[in-house]
């Protein structure tokens, strides 16, 4: 029989093939069971990956677990969909957010991208760290128009770090990843970096030892909203 031949067509009404039946079913019924089989893999392996990009968007530290939604006469805090935002109300009087801890900090890395949401143009976002009390604290700010500031609050009076507000190339209006660096003790150093550049450094002789950590909006306007996301808090 040449290849391609067909073979001889039985004239008993298909003897051969009702002989060869079982064996047909027997591998449709292999087959069925590895298409089965695959497709339950594949789900199981879609299932395994959803389950992946769940955790890897939901793992890490949120703002939302070291901040609360809170609301004063100076404005509010308040969380959508993940994202943190605050709200300073009232013109020159900046609304504070201090994290849920109970104990002092020390040496630490505050991290957060920051964005401009809606209100005033003229405003400053501010990293606050070893906040002892409403009149002792560093603030370490990233202000609109390129400007940065650190300052030193002791009894209520601001003592600036940095010789007044400073400009840097490196600071947008909009928008801008910050860090704030507060480590040592005689002398405290205090760093304030955007996006990935140190733009400031100061030395205070005279430091505040230890406390909290927290956020800090203003406007000498009216009313500004900002974002902060991918809030990073870190020993060093």
């Amino acid at each position: 029989m040449s290849e391609g031949d067909p073979g001889p067509i039985d004239a008993g009404g298909g003897g051969s093939f009702w002989t060869s039946l079982p064996a047909l079913l027997t591998a449709a019924a292999v087959l069925l069971g590895a298409v089965v089989s695959a497709v339950v893999a594949l789900r199981n392996d879609n299932s395994s990956a959803s389950a992946g990009q769940t955790t890897t968007t939901t793992t890490g530290p949120r703002a939302s677990e070291y901040f609360v939604a809170v609301t004063r006469p100076a404005g509010r805090v308040y969380f959508e969909s993940g994202t943190m935002f605050v709200k300073a109300s009232k013109p020159a009087q900046p609304m504070l957010a201090l994290a849920e801890r109970a104990d002092a900090l020390k040496d630490v890395g505050i991290k957060a991208s920051t964005e401009w949401i809606s209100g005033a143009k003229d405003y400053g976002v501010g990293f606050v760290c070893r906040y002892a009390n409403a009149g002792n604290y560093y603030l370490l700010a990233v202000l609109s128009g390129g400007r940065y500031h650190i300052v030193r609050y002791r009894k209520g009076r601001p003592v600036s770090l940095t010789g007044g507000i400073q400009k840097s190339a490196a600071i947008d209006d909009d928008a801008n990843d910050v860090e704030a660096r507060c480590v040592g003790n005689d002398p405290v150093i205090l760093t304030l970096a955007v996006d990935g550049r140190d733009v400031a450094s100061a030395r205070d002789r005279d430091g505040i030892k230890e406390g909290n950590v927290g956020l800090r909006l203003g406007t000498s306007e009216s009313v500004v909203t900002c974002a902060f996301r991918h809030f990073e808090l870190k020993s060093l």
